[in-house]
C-alpha cells in the first residue's frame, strides 16, 4: 500500500516523497491561519 501511494504521488506531483502510515488522529492539527505563499521563481 505504501509503495502504491508513493508512486501515485510521484506521478501526480512530479516529486518523490517518503510515505509513512500512522494511526488515525495521531497527527497534530496545525494551529492559526494559513500563510500565503508567493512563487517568485522565473519559469
Amino acid at each position: 500500500m505504501i509503495e502504491r501511494i508513493r508512486k501515485r504521488l510521484a506521478q501526480e506531483l512530479g516529486i518523490s516523497v517518503e510515505v509513512r502510515l500512522v494511526e488515525k488522529k495521531t497527527i497534530a492539527r496545525s494551529e492559526g491561519k494559513a500563510e500565503r505563499v508567493i512563487d517568485k521563481r522565473k519559469l
